[in-house]
């Protein structure tokens, strides 16, 4: 039995999809939208079948995780994907990976905090982590000489798939491993 959906909420769902130019996990979509998972699927059910009634060059994509992505037929990606493909492919070091970690766990963090704890200096991967905008500048420490505090962004949110800090893994998780 098909459920009816309010119009709006449809169109909301929708645009986030394109607003977002990337995959969308449900959970993301509920908070942002207020809607139930129960909403969106058939919310994106109606887009699909809208989209494949019209014959539009867009289609909806549900990966394996459970996200969602408004993009372009196979067809079409095949011949334009390349040249408009605007996402960064971002690979991280394990110096980067390593230092983000602990900016995620322990921010706002200042960088000789980070050095402290790493051994080794960490201002070349503060600035690319800076420039990929993972982290951010969060203010300054009330001490002498008033270092610069760091922590996440939403980008580094999005980046790892979850919706807020409290989704990473305790450190407990990790000392048991």
């Amino acid at each position: 039995m098909r459920t009816t959906i309010d119009k709006s909420a449809v169109q909301l769902i929708e645009a986030l999809l394109f607003l977002e130019n990337g995959p969308v996990h449900i959970r993301y979509i509920a908070k942002i939208t207020g809607e139930t998972r129960e909403t969106i699927r058939e919310a994106v059910s109606q887009i699909r079948e809208r989209l494949a009634r019209i014959e539009s060059s867009l289609v909806i994509i549900e990966n394996e995780n459970g996200d969602y992505q408004l993009t372009i037929t196979p067809e079409l990606y095949e011949k334009l994907g390349k040249r408009y493909d605007t996402r960064k492919k971002l690979s991280i070091s394990p110096q980067a990976l390593e230092t983000l970690a602990i900016i995620a766990y322990r921010q706002p963090i200042t960088r000789v905090e980070i050095e402290k704890i790493r051994g080794v200096g960490v201002e070349h991967v503060l600035r690319v982590l800076l420039e990929h905008e993972l982290i951010r500048i969060t203010g300054r420490k009330d001490v002498p000489g008033r270092p610069v505090l760091y922590g996440t962004t939403k980008s580094f949110l999005k980046f790892f798939g979850i919706l807020s800090l409290q989704d990473l893994p305790s450190i407990s998780e990790f000392e048991r491993s």
